[in-house]
Protein backbone atom coordinates (compact mmCIF):
# COMPACT_ATOMS: atom_id res chain seq x y z
CA UNK A 1 0.00 0.00 0.00
CA UNK A 2 1.46 3.36 -1.29
CA UNK A 3 0.16 5.96 1.89
CA UNK A 4 1.07 9.01 -0.31
CA UNK A 5 -0.73 7.85 -3.09
CA UNK A 6 -3.53 7.37 -0.71
CA UNK A 7 -3.07 10.26 1.30
CA UNK A 8 -2.84 12.29 -1.73
CA UNK A 9 -5.44 11.08 -4.07
CA UNK A 10 -8.22 11.44 -1.32
CA UNK A 11 -6.79 15.22 -0.38
CA UNK A 12 -7.53 16.20 -3.84
CA UNK A 13 -10.85 15.06 -4.01
CA UNK A 14 -10.96 17.02 -0.70
CA UNK A 15 -9.91 20.01 -2.76
CA UNK A 16 -11.97 19.92 -5.34
CA UNK A 17 -15.22 19.58 -2.84
CA UNK A 18 -13.97 22.93 -1.29
CA UNK A 19 -13.29 24.45 -4.57
CA UNK A 20 -16.38 24.06 -5.82
CA UNK A 21 -18.22 24.55 -2.87
CA UNK A 22 -19.79 20.94 -2.78
CA UNK A 23 -21.13 19.86 0.08
CA UNK A 24 -22.79 16.86 -1.27
CA UNK A 25 -19.15 15.67 -2.42
CA UNK A 26 -17.53 16.40 0.66
CA UNK A 27 -19.73 14.64 2.74
CA UNK A 28 -19.23 11.55 0.61
CA UNK A 29 -15.77 11.60 1.51
CA UNK A 30 -16.79 10.66 4.36
CA UNK A 31 -17.77 6.81 5.70
CA UNK A 32 -21.72 6.54 6.95
CA UNK A 33 -20.54 6.45 10.07
CA UNK A 34 -17.65 9.13 9.86
CA UNK A 35 -16.64 12.04 12.03
CA UNK A 36 -15.85 15.57 11.37
CA UNK A 37 -14.14 17.81 13.70
CA UNK A 38 -14.10 21.55 13.27
CA UNK A 39 -12.48 24.02 14.86
CA UNK A 40 -12.94 27.91 14.07
CA UNK A 41 -12.59 26.91 10.17
CA UNK A 42 -16.27 26.46 9.00
CA UNK A 43 -17.53 29.00 11.62
CA UNK A 44 -16.40 30.16 14.99
CA UNK A 45 -17.10 27.75 16.89
CA UNK A 46 -16.06 24.49 17.96
CA UNK A 47 -17.69 21.73 16.34
CA UNK A 48 -17.96 17.80 15.87
CA UNK A 49 -20.06 15.87 13.40
CA UNK A 50 -21.10 12.41 13.20
CA UNK A 51 -22.61 10.52 9.79
CA UNK A 52 -23.61 11.85 6.90
CA UNK A 53 -26.83 13.55 7.73
CA UNK A 54 -24.86 15.53 10.35
CA UNK A 55 -21.73 16.05 8.19
CA UNK A 56 -24.26 17.21 5.37
CA UNK A 57 -26.31 19.78 7.14
CA UNK A 58 -23.42 21.43 8.66
CA UNK A 59 -21.27 21.74 5.37
CA UNK A 60 -24.13 22.88 3.88
CA UNK A 61 -25.01 25.60 5.87
CA UNK A 62 -21.11 26.54 5.43
CA UNK A 63 -19.12 25.94 2.60
CA UNK A 64 -20.13 28.32 0.32
CA UNK A 65 -19.19 31.14 3.12
CA UNK A 66 -15.45 29.46 3.64
CA UNK A 67 -12.33 29.74 1.42
CA UNK A 68 -10.17 27.08 2.01
CA UNK A 69 -7.45 26.75 -0.32
CA UNK A 70 -3.67 25.34 -1.06
CA UNK A 71 -4.47 22.44 1.02
CA UNK A 72 -0.80 20.43 0.88
CA UNK A 73 0.07 17.00 2.72
CA UNK A 74 2.34 17.50 5.72
CA UNK A 75 5.93 16.03 4.81
CA UNK A 76 7.26 16.20 8.42
CA UNK A 77 7.93 12.42 10.17
CA UNK A 78 4.91 13.06 12.42
CA UNK A 79 2.59 14.12 9.91
CA UNK A 80 3.63 12.68 6.77
CA UNK A 81 1.14 9.95 5.08
CA UNK A 82 1.74 6.57 6.84
CA UNK A 83 -0.31 3.80 8.09
CA UNK A 84 -2.60 4.51 10.90
CA UNK A 85 -3.50 2.82 14.38
CA UNK A 86 -6.21 0.72 13.02
CA UNK A 87 -4.74 -2.05 10.73
CA UNK A 88 -5.19 -1.06 7.15
CA UNK A 89 -5.70 2.20 7.81
CA UNK A 90 -3.53 5.44 6.15
CA UNK A 91 -3.54 8.87 8.50
CA UNK A 92 -2.22 11.99 7.13
CA UNK A 93 -1.80 15.26 8.32
CA UNK A 94 -2.14 18.49 6.36
CA UNK A 95 -1.90 22.60 5.91
CA UNK A 96 -4.76 24.71 4.43
CA UNK A 97 -5.28 28.27 3.91
CA UNK A 98 -8.65 30.25 4.57
CA UNK A 99 -8.60 33.73 3.05
CA UNK A 100 -8.04 34.96 6.88
CA UNK A 101 -5.74 32.48 7.93
CA UNK A 102 -3.97 29.31 8.15
CA UNK A 103 -4.89 26.31 9.21
CA UNK A 104 -3.91 22.14 10.05
CA UNK A 105 -5.56 18.78 9.81
CA UNK A 106 -5.49 15.32 9.99
CA UNK A 107 -7.46 12.74 8.76
CA UNK A 108 -7.59 8.69 8.87
CA UNK A 109 -8.64 6.29 5.92
CA UNK A 110 -10.15 3.35 5.89
CA UNK A 111 -11.12 1.54 2.87
CA UNK A 112 -14.86 0.94 2.02
CA UNK A 113 -16.16 -1.54 -0.35
CA UNK A 114 -19.52 -1.18 -2.77
CA UNK A 115 -20.20 -2.54 -5.44
CA UNK A 116 -18.09 -0.51 -8.32
CA UNK A 117 -15.24 -1.71 -5.86
CA UNK A 118 -13.53 -0.21 -3.13
CA UNK A 119 -12.60 2.71 -1.89
CA UNK A 120 -11.32 5.10 0.26
CA UNK A 121 -13.30 7.15 3.06
CA UNK A 122 -12.30 9.47 5.81
CA UNK A 123 -13.19 7.63 9.31
CA UNK A 124 -12.19 11.27 11.13
CA UNK A 125 -11.24 14.71 9.67
CA UNK A 126 -9.70 17.44 12.10
CA UNK A 127 -10.00 20.63 10.48
CA UNK A 128 -8.14 23.67 12.57
CA UNK A 129 -7.68 26.93 12.29
CA UNK A 130 -3.97 27.81 13.53
CA UNK A 131 -3.41 31.21 13.09
CA UNK A 132 -5.00 34.61 11.25
CA UNK A 133 -2.90 35.82 8.90
CA UNK A 134 -0.86 39.22 9.67
CA UNK A 135 -1.33 37.85 13.22
CA UNK A 136 1.06 34.78 13.42
CA UNK A 137 3.24 34.11 16.60
CA UNK A 138 5.66 35.63 17.44
CA UNK A 139 7.96 33.11 17.66
CA UNK A 140 12.06 33.24 19.71
CA UNK A 141 13.40 36.61 19.62
CA UNK A 142 16.84 37.34 18.46
CA UNK A 143 17.83 38.35 22.20
CA UNK A 144 19.69 41.87 20.92
CA UNK A 145 17.53 44.76 21.62
CA UNK A 146 18.04 48.36 20.13
CA UNK A 147 21.08 47.26 18.81
CA UNK A 148 22.91 45.89 21.87
CA UNK A 149 22.11 49.71 23.74
CA UNK A 150 19.00 48.48 25.66
CA UNK A 151 19.63 45.53 28.23
CA UNK A 152 17.21 42.90 28.88
CA UNK A 153 15.46 44.52 32.06
CA UNK A 154 14.92 47.72 30.78
CA UNK A 155 13.40 45.78 27.51
CA UNK A 156 11.20 44.20 29.89
CA UNK A 157 10.38 47.08 32.13
CA UNK A 158 9.05 48.82 29.46
CA UNK A 159 6.99 46.11 27.99
CA UNK A 160 5.18 45.22 31.33
CA UNK A 161 4.41 49.12 31.72
CA UNK A 162 3.12 49.06 28.00
CA UNK A 163 0.75 46.32 29.12
CA UNK A 164 -0.27 47.56 32.03
CA UNK A 165 -1.36 50.75 30.11
CA UNK A 166 -2.57 49.44 27.07
CA UNK A 167 -4.47 45.71 28.93
CA UNK A 168 -6.35 43.50 26.10
CA UNK A 169 -6.34 40.59 28.33
CA UNK A 170 -7.28 40.14 32.27
CA UNK A 171 -6.59 36.48 33.39
CA UNK A 172 -8.17 35.42 36.78
CA UNK A 173 -5.58 32.63 38.39
CA UNK A 174 -2.19 32.27 38.12
CA UNK A 175 -2.74 28.08 38.24
CA UNK A 176 -1.07 25.92 34.93
CA UNK A 177 -4.09 27.36 32.65
CA UNK A 178 -3.74 30.72 33.68
CA UNK A 179 -0.34 30.58 33.39
CA UNK A 180 -0.32 29.01 29.93
CA UNK A 181 -3.23 30.85 28.05
CA UNK A 182 -1.08 34.35 29.02
CA UNK A 183 2.00 32.41 27.57
CA UNK A 184 0.27 31.70 24.36
CA UNK A 185 -1.71 35.62 24.30
CA UNK A 186 2.38 37.03 24.83
CA UNK A 187 2.89 34.79 21.83
CA UNK A 188 -0.02 35.85 19.42
CA UNK A 189 0.58 39.54 20.34
CA UNK A 190 -2.41 40.16 22.62
CA UNK A 191 -1.24 42.00 25.70
CA UNK A 192 -2.10 40.29 29.15
CA UNK A 193 -1.81 40.67 32.84
CA UNK A 194 -3.04 37.79 35.27
CA UNK A 195 -3.97 38.40 38.74
CA UNK A 196 -3.60 35.81 41.37
CA UNK A 197 -5.33 36.23 44.83
CA UNK A 198 -2.62 33.52 46.52
CA UNK A 199 1.08 35.15 47.73
CA UNK A 200 3.09 33.08 45.17
CA UNK A 201 2.23 31.62 41.83
CA UNK A 202 2.25 27.97 42.73
CA UNK A 203 0.35 28.30 46.23
CA UNK A 204 -2.63 26.82 44.75
CA UNK A 205 -0.64 23.44 44.88
CA UNK A 206 1.16 24.04 47.45
CA UNK A 207 -2.22 24.40 50.06
CA UNK A 208 -3.26 20.72 48.83
CA UNK A 209 -2.36 17.47 51.18
CA UNK A 210 1.72 16.98 51.06
CA UNK A 211 1.09 13.30 48.86
CA UNK A 212 -0.70 14.82 46.31
CA UNK A 213 1.28 13.87 42.94
CA UNK A 214 0.09 14.12 39.66
CA UNK A 215 -1.88 11.19 37.90
CA UNK A 216 -0.93 12.04 34.54
CA UNK A 217 2.51 11.39 33.12
CA UNK A 218 4.76 14.18 32.79
CA UNK A 219 4.34 14.43 28.58
CA UNK A 220 0.88 15.03 29.19
CA UNK A 221 1.13 17.79 32.50
CA UNK A 222 4.07 19.57 30.34
CA UNK A 223 3.56 23.18 30.41
CA UNK A 224 3.20 25.28 26.49
CA UNK A 225 6.71 26.13 25.40
CA UNK A 226 8.63 24.62 28.25
CA UNK A 227 9.37 21.10 28.70
CA UNK A 228 10.62 19.57 31.88
CA UNK A 229 14.01 18.12 32.39
CA UNK A 230 15.11 14.70 30.98
CA UNK A 231 15.32 13.69 35.03
CA UNK A 232 12.20 14.91 35.66
CA UNK A 233 9.96 12.11 37.55
CA UNK A 234 7.31 10.41 35.58
CA UNK A 235 4.75 11.57 37.83
CA UNK A 236 5.53 15.30 39.23
CA UNK A 237 4.71 15.65 42.94
CA UNK A 238 2.41 18.37 44.21
CA UNK A 239 5.36 21.10 45.44
CA UNK A 240 7.44 20.11 42.18
CA UNK A 241 4.16 21.35 40.13
CA UNK A 242 4.26 24.44 42.04
CA UNK A 243 7.84 25.34 41.71
CA UNK A 244 7.51 25.19 38.32
CA UNK A 245 4.83 26.57 37.57
CA UNK A 246 6.50 29.97 39.21
CA UNK A 247 9.36 29.51 37.67
CA UNK A 248 7.62 29.05 34.53
CA UNK A 249 6.43 33.05 35.20
CA UNK A 250 10.18 34.09 35.03
CA UNK A 251 10.89 32.18 32.08
CA UNK A 252 8.15 33.37 30.20
CA UNK A 253 8.57 36.68 31.64
CA UNK A 254 4.57 36.65 32.58
CA UNK A 255 3.46 40.13 33.72
CA UNK A 256 1.62 38.56 37.17
CA UNK A 257 0.25 40.64 40.32
CA UNK A 258 0.31 38.32 43.05
CA UNK A 259 -1.99 38.64 46.49
CA UNK A 260 -4.26 40.26 44.17
CA UNK A 261 -7.72 39.69 42.91
CA UNK A 262 -10.65 41.58 41.21
CA UNK A 263 -13.09 43.05 43.71
CA UNK A 264 -17.29 42.64 42.63
CA UNK A 265 -18.77 43.73 40.34
CA UNK A 266 -16.96 44.11 36.57
CA UNK A 267 -18.95 46.38 34.40
CA UNK A 268 -18.92 45.76 30.57
CA UNK A 269 -19.22 48.93 28.26
CA UNK A 270 -20.70 47.73 24.75
CA UNK A 271 -20.15 50.71 23.32
CA UNK A 272 -16.09 50.71 24.05
CA UNK A 273 -15.95 46.87 24.34
CA UNK A 274 -14.26 47.26 27.62
CA UNK A 275 -14.63 46.12 31.39
CA UNK A 276 -13.86 48.44 34.46
CA UNK A 277 -12.43 46.37 36.85
CA UNK A 278 -11.15 47.17 40.39
CA UNK A 279 -8.63 45.05 41.83
CA UNK A 280 -7.33 44.90 45.04
CA UNK A 281 -4.10 44.55 45.04
CA UNK A 282 -2.11 43.69 48.23
CA UNK A 283 -4.46 46.18 49.77
CA UNK A 284 -4.25 48.59 47.31
CA UNK A 285 -7.15 49.42 44.82
CA UNK A 286 -6.33 49.58 41.32
CA UNK A 287 -8.67 50.10 38.64
CA UNK A 288 -8.03 48.51 34.64
CA UNK A 289 -10.19 48.45 31.45
CA UNK A 290 -9.45 45.46 29.29
CA UNK A 291 -11.03 44.53 26.89
CA UNK A 292 -11.40 40.28 27.96
CA UNK A 293 -11.46 38.78 31.05
CA UNK A 294 -10.71 35.51 31.10
CA UNK A 295 -11.81 33.02 34.33
CA UNK A 296 -8.96 30.27 34.87
CA UNK A 297 -9.60 29.79 38.47
CA UNK A 298 -10.90 26.10 37.71
CA UNK A 299 -14.32 24.54 36.90
CA UNK A 300 -14.89 23.93 40.53
CA UNK A 301 -15.86 26.26 43.61
CA UNK A 302 -15.96 25.97 46.96
CA UNK A 303 -15.48 22.69 49.29
CA UNK A 304 -18.72 20.42 49.43
CA UNK A 305 -19.05 18.95 53.08
CA UNK A 306 -22.32 17.64 53.77
CA UNK A 307 -24.78 19.09 56.39
CA UNK A 308 -24.28 16.66 58.69
CA UNK A 309 -27.00 15.68 62.27
CA UNK A 310 -25.04 16.27 65.31
CA UNK A 311 -21.89 17.11 63.83
CA UNK A 312 -21.04 20.13 67.16
CA UNK A 313 -21.47 16.79 69.75
CA UNK A 314 -18.52 14.77 67.95
CA UNK A 315 -15.24 15.78 70.19
CA UNK A 316 -13.07 14.69 67.47
CA UNK A 317 -11.59 16.48 64.28
CA UNK A 318 -13.84 16.74 61.24
CA UNK A 319 -12.95 18.96 58.53
CA UNK A 320 -12.52 19.03 54.51
CA UNK A 321 -9.73 17.00 52.50
CA UNK A 322 -8.29 20.38 51.12
CA UNK A 323 -7.44 21.21 54.75
CA UNK A 324 -5.85 17.93 55.05
CA UNK A 325 -1.99 19.25 55.56
CA UNK A 326 -0.54 15.78 55.97
CA UNK A 327 -0.95 12.28 58.44
CA UNK A 328 2.14 13.19 61.05
CA UNK A 329 -0.76 14.05 63.61
CA UNK A 330 -3.03 10.98 63.03
CA UNK A 331 -0.48 8.47 64.91
CA UNK A 332 -2.06 6.30 66.69
CA UNK A 333 -5.96 7.87 65.95
CA UNK A 334 -8.83 6.34 63.94
CA UNK A 335 -9.37 8.19 60.64
CA UNK A 336 -12.08 7.46 58.65
CA UNK A 337 -11.92 9.01 55.12
CA UNK A 338 -15.67 9.61 53.47
CA UNK A 339 -14.96 9.05 49.74
CA UNK A 340 -13.30 6.90 47.60
CA UNK A 341 -11.68 9.14 44.77
CA UNK A 342 -8.41 10.13 44.47
CA UNK A 343 -8.36 11.97 47.41
CA UNK A 344 -9.92 10.15 49.64
CA UNK A 345 -7.54 6.99 48.27
CA UNK A 346 -4.37 9.06 48.47
CA UNK A 347 -5.24 10.41 52.49
CA UNK A 348 -6.23 6.93 53.42
CA UNK A 349 -3.16 5.57 52.19
CA UNK A 350 -0.90 8.52 53.61
CA UNK A 351 -3.10 8.14 56.99
CA UNK A 352 -2.33 4.70 57.17
CA UNK A 353 1.64 5.28 56.13
CA UNK A 354 2.00 7.55 59.15
CA UNK A 355 0.60 5.22 61.80
CA UNK A 356 -2.89 6.00 61.71
CA UNK A 357 -4.27 3.02 64.58
CA UNK A 358 -7.68 2.29 62.00
CA UNK A 359 -8.16 3.92 58.61
CA UNK A 360 -11.79 3.14 56.74
CA UNK A 361 -12.99 4.34 53.83
CA UNK A 362 -16.21 5.17 53.61
CA UNK A 363 -17.95 4.56 49.95
CA UNK A 364 -21.20 5.23 48.99
CA UNK A 365 -21.62 4.45 45.73
CA UNK A 366 -19.48 2.11 43.17
CA UNK A 367 -16.01 3.38 42.28
CA UNK A 368 -14.51 3.17 38.63
CA UNK A 369 -10.61 2.17 39.38
CA UNK A 370 -7.91 2.05 36.73
CA UNK A 371 -4.46 1.71 37.92
CA UNK A 372 -1.72 3.89 37.38
CA UNK A 373 0.23 1.68 34.74
CA UNK A 374 -2.70 0.93 32.43
CA UNK A 375 -3.35 4.76 32.66
CA UNK A 376 0.00 5.18 31.96
CA UNK A 377 -0.16 3.33 29.04
CA UNK A 378 -2.34 4.48 27.57
CA UNK A 379 -1.14 7.83 27.91
CA UNK A 380 2.12 6.66 26.75
CA UNK A 381 0.32 5.95 23.02
CA UNK A 382 -0.35 9.68 22.14
CA UNK A 383 2.09 11.76 24.34
CA UNK A 384 4.56 9.35 24.19
CA UNK A 385 8.12 10.04 26.03
CA UNK A 386 9.76 10.72 21.91
CA UNK A 387 6.57 12.01 20.63
CA UNK A 388 6.82 16.45 20.60
CA UNK A 389 3.85 17.44 23.13
CA UNK A 390 2.63 19.51 20.58
CA UNK A 391 2.17 16.21 17.98
CA UNK A 392 0.54 14.42 20.86
CA UNK A 393 -2.19 16.95 21.56
CA UNK A 394 -3.13 17.41 17.58
CA UNK A 395 -3.49 13.54 17.53
CA UNK A 396 -5.13 13.38 20.54
CA UNK A 397 -7.69 15.93 19.73
CA UNK A 398 -7.93 14.42 16.36
CA UNK A 399 -10.06 11.63 17.73
CA UNK A 400 -13.30 13.51 18.84
CA UNK A 401 -14.76 12.28 22.54
CA UNK A 402 -17.57 10.35 21.76
CA UNK A 403 -15.58 8.56 19.37
CA UNK A 404 -12.46 7.70 21.79
CA UNK A 405 -15.36 6.53 24.13
CA UNK A 406 -16.89 4.15 21.71
CA UNK A 407 -13.10 2.36 21.11
CA UNK A 408 -12.45 2.33 25.00
CA UNK A 409 -15.73 0.77 25.57
CA UNK A 410 -14.62 -1.88 22.37
CA UNK A 411 -11.24 -2.62 24.70
CA UNK A 412 -13.21 -3.17 27.90
CA UNK A 413 -12.01 -6.79 28.04
CA UNK A 414 -8.40 -5.76 27.33
CA UNK A 415 -8.17 -3.37 30.09
CA UNK A 416 -10.09 -5.18 32.46
CA UNK A 417 -7.54 -8.01 31.59
CA UNK A 418 -4.61 -5.83 32.99
CA UNK A 419 -6.22 -4.68 36.30
CA UNK A 420 -7.97 -7.93 37.24
CA UNK A 421 -6.16 -8.53 39.90
CA UNK A 422 -7.18 -4.96 41.36
CA UNK A 423 -11.08 -5.48 40.41
CA UNK A 424 -10.91 -8.81 41.88
CA UNK A 425 -9.02 -8.01 45.15
CA UNK A 426 -10.85 -4.62 45.91
CA UNK A 427 -14.17 -6.50 45.66
CA UNK A 428 -13.11 -9.28 48.14
CA UNK A 429 -12.00 -6.35 50.31
CA UNK A 430 -15.87 -5.00 50.25
CA UNK A 431 -15.09 -1.96 47.86
CA UNK A 432 -17.91 -1.62 44.97
CA UNK A 433 -15.99 -1.04 42.10
CA UNK A 434 -17.10 -1.09 38.22
CA UNK A 435 -15.55 -0.02 34.54
CA UNK A 436 -17.05 3.02 33.84
CA UNK A 437 -20.13 3.65 31.54
CA UNK A 438 -20.37 1.23 28.35
CA UNK A 439 -16.73 -0.58 29.69
CA UNK A 440 -15.41 2.98 28.57
CA UNK A 441 -12.65 2.94 32.18
CA UNK A 442 -12.01 6.47 34.04
CA UNK A 443 -12.61 8.70 30.86
CA UNK A 444 -16.50 9.08 30.00
CA UNK A 445 -16.53 9.86 33.93
CA UNK A 446 -14.50 12.26 33.72
CA UNK A 447 -15.04 14.19 30.60
CA UNK A 448 -19.08 13.87 31.40
CA UNK A 449 -19.77 14.48 34.82
CA UNK A 450 -16.12 16.36 35.99
CA UNK A 451 -15.92 18.85 32.77
CA UNK A 452 -13.48 19.18 30.52
CA UNK A 453 -12.35 18.14 26.92
CA UNK A 454 -8.94 16.84 25.20
CA UNK A 455 -8.27 13.15 24.76
CA UNK A 456 -7.64 12.84 28.56
CA UNK A 457 -8.90 14.75 30.71
CA UNK A 458 -8.14 14.47 34.47
CA UNK A 459 -9.21 17.57 35.58
CA UNK A 460 -10.07 16.29 38.76
CA UNK A 461 -6.80 13.85 38.65
CA UNK A 462 -4.97 17.04 38.32
CA UNK A 463 -5.72 18.82 41.31
CA UNK A 464 -9.70 19.45 41.14
CA UNK A 465 -12.53 17.58 42.01
CA UNK A 466 -16.16 17.50 41.57
CA UNK A 467 -18.87 16.32 44.37
CA UNK A 468 -20.70 14.14 41.76
CA UNK A 469 -17.10 12.53 41.42
CA UNK A 470 -16.40 12.04 45.42
CA UNK A 471 -16.86 7.86 45.06
CA UNK A 472 -16.99 7.25 41.34
CA UNK A 473 -13.45 7.68 40.19
CA UNK A 474 -9.95 6.77 41.63
CA UNK A 475 -6.98 5.93 39.86
CA UNK A 476 -5.32 3.98 41.74
CA UNK A 477 -1.26 4.66 42.78
CA UNK A 478 -0.64 2.10 45.96
CA UNK A 479 -4.12 2.37 48.24
CA UNK A 480 -5.56 -0.93 46.44
CA UNK A 481 -2.82 -3.04 47.61
CA UNK A 482 -3.66 -1.79 51.45
CA UNK A 483 -7.09 -2.57 50.75
CA UNK A 484 -6.54 -5.61 49.61
CA UNK A 485 -4.54 -6.78 52.32
CA UNK A 486 -6.71 -5.26 54.77
CA UNK A 487 -4.56 -2.83 56.43
CA UNK A 488 -7.16 -0.13 55.07
CA UNK A 489 -10.94 -0.76 55.66
CA UNK A 490 -13.69 0.10 53.31
CA UNK A 491 -17.55 0.63 54.84
CA UNK A 492 -19.43 0.19 51.37
CA UNK A 493 -23.14 0.97 50.46
CA UNK A 494 -24.30 3.49 53.52
CA UNK A 495 -24.09 6.97 54.38
CA UNK A 496 -23.88 9.02 57.51
CA UNK A 497 -26.78 9.70 59.05
CA UNK A 498 -25.34 11.86 62.20
CA UNK A 499 -22.58 12.07 64.35
CA UNK A 500 -22.10 10.77 67.84
CA UNK A 501 -20.23 11.89 70.71
CA UNK A 502 -17.19 9.69 69.03
CA UNK A 503 -18.51 8.02 66.32
CA UNK A 504 -20.12 8.09 62.80
CA UNK A 505 -23.52 6.58 63.05
CA UNK A 506 -24.69 5.68 59.17
CA UNK A 507 -28.22 5.26 57.66
CA UNK A 508 -27.98 1.43 57.68
CA UNK A 509 -27.84 1.09 61.61
CA UNK A 510 -24.01 0.77 61.89
CA UNK A 511 -21.28 2.87 63.16
CA UNK A 512 -17.70 3.78 62.40
CA UNK A 513 -15.34 5.03 65.58
CA UNK A 514 -13.40 7.79 64.70
CA UNK A 515 -10.85 10.44 65.83
CA UNK A 516 -10.84 12.36 63.03
CA UNK A 517 -13.33 12.45 59.96
CA UNK A 518 -12.19 13.70 56.08
CA UNK A 519 -14.18 14.78 53.71
CA UNK A 520 -13.12 13.95 50.70
CA UNK A 521 -16.29 15.02 48.97
CA UNK A 522 -15.26 17.34 46.49
CA UNK A 523 -15.73 20.78 45.54
CA UNK A 524 -19.30 22.27 44.64
CA UNK A 525 -19.60 23.74 40.79
CA UNK A 526 -17.30 27.14 39.93
CA UNK A 527 -20.81 29.19 38.98
CA UNK A 528 -21.37 30.36 42.68
CA UNK A 529 -17.94 32.34 42.68
CA UNK A 530 -18.33 33.41 39.61
CA UNK A 531 -21.29 34.76 40.02
CA UNK A 532 -19.97 36.40 43.66
CA UNK A 533 -17.18 38.00 41.57
CA UNK A 534 -19.53 38.56 38.33
CA UNK A 535 -22.44 39.53 39.40
CA UNK A 536 -25.61 39.09 37.30
CA UNK A 537 -23.76 39.24 34.14
CA UNK A 538 -22.82 35.42 35.00
CA UNK A 539 -26.57 34.48 34.00
CA UNK A 540 -25.88 35.42 30.65
CA UNK A 541 -23.22 32.44 30.00
CA UNK A 542 -23.93 28.71 29.70
CA UNK A 543 -22.92 26.30 31.83
CA UNK A 544 -18.77 25.60 32.29
CA UNK A 545 -19.08 22.28 33.06
CA UNK A 546 -19.53 18.86 31.32
CA UNK A 547 -19.66 17.88 27.19
CA UNK A 548 -22.50 19.59 25.14
CA UNK A 549 -24.24 16.89 22.54
CA UNK A 550 -21.49 16.80 20.22
CA UNK A 551 -19.09 16.29 22.80
CA UNK A 552 -17.45 19.40 23.35
CA UNK A 553 -16.49 20.87 25.98
CA UNK A 554 -19.70 23.80 27.55
CA UNK A 555 -18.03 26.91 27.76
CA UNK A 556 -14.30 26.20 27.58
CA UNK A 557 -11.77 28.20 25.29
CA UNK A 558 -14.98 28.92 23.37
CA UNK A 559 -17.94 32.34 22.95
CA UNK A 560 -19.87 31.67 26.90
CA UNK A 561 -22.56 34.11 25.82
CA UNK A 562 -21.05 37.16 27.30
CA UNK A 563 -19.09 39.67 25.35
CA UNK A 564 -15.32 39.52 26.71
CA UNK A 565 -15.96 37.11 29.48
CA UNK A 566 -13.50 33.99 28.45
CA UNK A 567 -13.85 30.35 30.70
CA UNK A 568 -10.46 28.49 30.25
CA UNK A 569 -11.03 25.11 32.04
CA UNK A 570 -9.45 21.76 31.85
CA UNK A 571 -6.08 20.33 32.30
CA UNK A 572 -3.24 20.80 31.10
CA UNK A 573 -3.37 19.21 27.63
CA UNK A 574 -6.49 21.47 26.68
CA UNK A 575 -5.39 24.89 28.35
CA UNK A 576 -1.96 23.75 25.79
CA UNK A 577 -4.85 23.39 23.39
CA UNK A 578 -7.62 25.55 23.70
CA UNK A 579 -5.22 28.85 24.59
CA UNK A 580 -4.73 28.86 21.08
CA UNK A 581 -8.26 29.02 19.75
CA UNK A 582 -9.42 31.15 22.53
CA UNK A 583 -6.27 33.67 21.24
CA UNK A 584 -7.41 33.05 17.37
CA UNK A 585 -11.18 34.32 18.38
CA UNK A 586 -9.93 37.18 20.70
CA UNK A 587 -7.95 38.33 17.65
CA UNK A 588 -10.49 37.63 15.42
CA UNK A 589 -13.26 39.81 17.78
CA UNK A 590 -10.90 42.86 17.32
CA UNK A 591 -10.49 42.47 13.92
CA UNK A 592 -13.82 42.81 12.82
CA UNK A 593 -13.91 39.07 11.45
CA UNK A 594 -15.76 37.83 14.33
CA UNK A 595 -18.98 38.84 16.12
CA UNK A 596 -20.57 37.80 19.11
Amino acid sequence: MDTYEVASEWLAKLTSCLEQKDACGFTSLFHSNGWLRDLLVFTWNLRTLSGHAEISKYTAANIASTTISDLKLCSDQYFKPAPGDQPGSVSSGFTFSTSIGNGRGLFTLTQASSESGSDWKAFTLLMCLESLKGHEPIGAEQGVYHGQSACWSEVRENRRRATEEDLQALIIGAGQNGLQVAARFQQMGIPTLVVEKNARVGDQWRKRYPTLTLHTTKQHHTMLYQPYPQNWPRYTPRDKVADWLEQYTVSQDLLIWTNSQPLATPSYDPVTKKWTVSIDRDGQIVTIHPNHIILATGTLGRPYVPDIEGRDLFKGEAFHSELYSGGSTLSGKRVVVVGTGNSGADIALDAHVRGAREVTLLQRSSTCVQSAKTIGEMLDEVWGPEVPTEVGDFRGEAVPFKLRKQLLGEQKDVQFAKDKYIYEGLAKAGMDVNFGPDGAGLLPLVYERGGGKSFFLFTLLDIRFYVALQDIVRMDIGCAEYIISGKIKVKSGAGIKKFSENALVLDDGSTLEADVVVFATGFINIRGVMKDIFGDAIDKTGSVQGLDEEGEMRGGYRSTGHPGLWFAPGDFEQSRFGSRLLAIQIQALDLGYMKF
